[in-house]
């Protein structure tokens, strides 16, 4: 069996931000704190995968080498990110398709409302939202401007 971790924010941090305890928010039978934990799990790895694939950077490389600033900006996208999918659903897993009335959603417009729009903000903040690679001498590849 996983044993699921959350690794950048947690429930708490959730309800702090938001005001919303996510465990007794989320529909199922699982434990209530096993679900939050799921949700922001699913959350962090989907943005990563995102901007490792779209940017050009790998989080888990760049995280160590993250200033104060930089950590709390991607803490504060991962918040954003949660809220913006707890209430409009996982628009990623959305194929854009119903049977009844074919294509609603083509796959370019609905990759362009992956990400919520104040988590871009935050990335941006943080150095992230952004295609422009440096090397550095103390670590390798990681994000040019901070």
């Amino acid at each position: 069996m996983i044993h699921l971790q959350t690794k950048y924010i947690t429930p708490e941090d959730f309800l702090t931000y938001t005001g919303i305890d996510l465990g007794a928010q989320l529909k199922g039978n699982a434990n209530p704190s096993d679900k939050a934990i799921s949700f922001l799990m699913r959350i962090e790895v989907r943005m990563e995968a995102f901007m490792n694939a779209n940017f050009f950077k790998n989080v888990s490389d760049c995280w160590p080498h993250f200033s104060d600033y930089q950590k709390l900006h991607y803490k504060y996208a991962l918040l954003e990110q949660a809220l913006y999918v707890f209430r409009n659903g996982d628009i990623s897993i959305d194929s854009g398709y119903e049977p009844d009335e074919g294509i609603k959603l083509d796959p370019t417009a609905r990759k362009k409302i992956i990400i919520a729009p104040n988590a871009q903000d935050h990335l941006q903040l943080c150095g992230l939202w952004s295609r422009h690679i440096s090397r550095t001498l103390d670590f390798g590849w990681i994000i040019g401007k901070y």
